[in-house]
């Protein structure tokens, strides 16, 4: 049997898990939303005969060569799936700590 001061501490920890949890989940909602974004853009630079490409850069727009923009964007498509999918594991671990601590906080309140 436990004491409240544990009962208190596990309670306290599922909070913080609860909490990164949804942290992941945010993260994981943004890097979505940006592959897509870098996939319109990819699609829009492949399916079209761009003679002339421009690219923001802080408040200005510059003119760059078309591949150097298609390798940037893939480049940072293929990060992103990989950080995703590290998250994704991430997130997947810790819901099954925080549901394991649930139990056991389960356990202890009977």
């Amino acid at each position: 049997m436990s004491t409240p001061e544990q009962a208190q501490d596990k309670l306290l920890r599922l909070q913080d898990m609860q909490e990164k949890i949804e942290s992941f989940r945010i993260q994981i909602e943004r890097i979505k939303n940006e592959l897509e974004e870098l996939e319109r853009a990819i699609e829009a630079l492949t399916s079209e005969e761009q003679k002339e490409v421009y690219q923001f850069l802080g408040k200005i727009m510059i003119k760059r060569e078309k591949d150097a923009i298609l390798t940037e964007l893939k480049e940072r498509q293929e990060f992103l799936k990989l950080r995703q999918s590290g998250l994704q594991k991430q997130l997947e671990k810790l819901e099954e700590k925080a549901k394991e601590l649930e139990n056991e906080i389960r356990e202890t309140i009977r």
